[in-house]
């Protein structure tokens, strides 16, 4: 917060100090000063269920990010916003709400799968993201009931009920679906990977979802 606070002032000041309880400036100048007035816009993400990011997004403004989980879980992150917005008198606006998603479009949904869960996104997921949040204990927020045992939640499960893949009309299916599991949303963040070894697949994927997914939508 005190990071964000110096920023804006950076934005918006032609000098200015600043004294928190982790920051401390004194008559700062910064140059050049953004064209956009006040200041360019603010993105934050948020993760836990009742996130004191995104209900700071709702106090200050700021526009909300939901990271990659599962939709049944992200749902909740709006009443956060709301409770921020309270604060301060806002209304916030669900069109400015941002969702992130593992997105992978294919001819067919076993391409897909194959292709997804199979490929770099299926690496991503085994050697780094879900060890990750299996760190810090995070690992319910990928799945879609409670009951669900860490150890099954794989690529594969990820895959099943947290990626939106598939055809292009499966895909669509699975956005609208999303869009109404949580109430809706603005804007669809998509989330990218490396595909290196197969750099055709990644953009045919790219490729459909612009002029097959998104106009059915």
């Amino acid at each position: 917060v005190e990071a964000l606070d110096i920023i804006r002032l950076a934005w918006t000041q032609d000098r200015f100090s600043y004294s928190g309880q982790y920051y401390q400036v004194e008559n700062l100048s910064v140059v050049p000063r953004p064209l956009q007035k006040p200041h360019p816009p603010i993105g934050v993400a948020g993760l836990s269920k009742s996130s004191d990011t995104l209900k700071l997004a709702g106090e200050r403004g700021f526009i909300p990010m939901s990271l990659n989980l599962n939709p049944s879980y992200v749902s909740g992150h709006w009443e956060s916003v709301e409770e921020g917005a309270r604060r301060s008198g806002r209304t916030p606006r669900r069109a400015e709400w941002r969702m992130v998603r593992e997105v992978f479009v294919a001819e067919t949904d076993e391409q897909a799968f194959k292709l997804s869960a199979g490929g770099m996104m299926g690496r991503m997921m085994r050697e780094y993201f879900l060890p990750l949040l299996g760190a810090f204990a995070f690992t319910e927020y990928l799945k879609h009931d409670p009951s669900v045992a860490d150890s099954d939640v794989t690529p594969d499960y990820c895959a099943q009920h947290n990626w939106l893949i598939g055809s292009p009309s499966t895909v669509a299916e699975k956005i609208h679906r999303v869009y109404e599991e949580v109430g809706g949303f603005g804007t669809l963040l998509v989330f990218c990977f490396d595909y290196a070894d197969q750099p055709e697949a990644w953009e045919t994927s790219m490729r459909l979802l612009a002029t097959e997914v998104m106009p059915k939508l």
